[in-house]
């Protein structure tokens, strides 16, 4: 059931959670080329420094609007956030982009189960049919036979968990405080783990022989994969309900296949072209929840 906002303001939230998809889709190709120049760890430490620096620039004053609890939790988001991160790049050493954003994109159909578990009661059972519609449709998309399971895919099985579990977090703390405050908090404690790890795990490596296009990729996913989504995510799950989060943001997945095609690094077939509409029919199904839900209320008052 659609609890957050009128049906206006929960499909504009739908709309900003279907382009914060697109943005996160073109991160996973782009962060495994930068992979090349760059050990994992440090690459994190230095997209997520650059990240705080311009959420700081911008934001800073909203942080005065958050109390010494919002910015607890802030930062117990941003530790699960920095905790995918490192899932997700350690995982891009061991397996394609490609495989890695379907498997992530499975969170989907973990987020009715954990939002049962949180709130102690059912979602939608139309969203969540959705939501195991979208699955089905990332399965038939990443299938291939003899398909093997390697620790790279382990890794991405992680960050799936982590993704479900951050889609839950943000749209519960965003309606408790400033959204865009929240984001500077989670982004911010995010850095600060993921630098004291690149330090006490890595080397330091010699940023001046990184070259200029790296430096470009990796400006490009700290504004267009990490600022500006984020900021996106965290103000749109404010309106819109767990579920038709959790469904628009796996389509970070498809993106990022696509993505990853325009780059060289997957093919398009059939059955991707097959998946993909049903991941289509998925979503299409959770966004019509609101009217169809509409019709059934106004029915059954009409034949009470």
């Amino acid at each position: 059931m659609v609890e957050h906002g009128n049906r206006k303001v929960v499909l504009l939230a739908d709309s900003a959670l279907f382009l914060t998809a697109m943005l996160w889709g073109s991160g996973f190709g782009t962060t495994n080329w930068l992979l090349k120049f760059m050990s994992p760890l440090w690459l994190l430490s230095v997209r997520f420094l650059l990240s705080t620096g311009l959420l700081g620039l911008i934001f800073r004053s909203r942080l005065s609007l958050l109390s010494r609890k919002d910015v607890f939790l802030g930062c117990l988001l941003g530790s699960l956030l920095a905790s995918t991160f490192v899932a997700h790049i350690f995982g891009l050493l061991f397996t394609t982009p490609g495989k890695q954003s379907f498997i992530a994109g499975s969170n989907v159909v973990m987020v009715p189960f954990l939002y049962a578990l949180f709130y102690r009661k059912m979602p939608s059972l139309i969203a969540t049919a959705g939501a195991f519609l979208t699955t089905a449709g990332l399965l038939v998309m990443a299938f291939t036979p003899g398909m093997s399971f390697n620790f790279g895919d382990a890794l991405s099985l992680l960050l799936a968990l982590g993704c479900a579990l951050h889609v839950l977090f943000v749209g519960n703390l965003s309606r408790k405080m400033d959204p865009i405050a929240l984001t500077v908090v989670q982004i911010a404690s995010a850095c600060i783990i993921l630098t004291a790890l690149a330090v006490f795990i890595e080397p330091v490596p010699s940023f001046k022989a990184v070259p200029a296009k790296a430096w470009m990729g990796i400006l490009y996913v700290a504004l267009f994969v990490t600022v500006i989504p984020f900021l996106i995510q965290t103000v749109a799950q404010r309106y819109s309900p767990e579920i038709h989060a959790a469904v628009l943001l796996s389509l970070e997945s498809p993106s990022g296949y696509v993505f990853a095609y325009l780059i060289g690094e997957e093919i398009v077939n059939f059955q991707v072209i097959l998946g993909g509409m049903i991941v289509f029919a998925g979503v299409v199904l959770t966004e019509l929840e609101t009217f169809i839900t509409k019709k059934f209320n106004h029915f059954f008052h009409d034949h009470a």
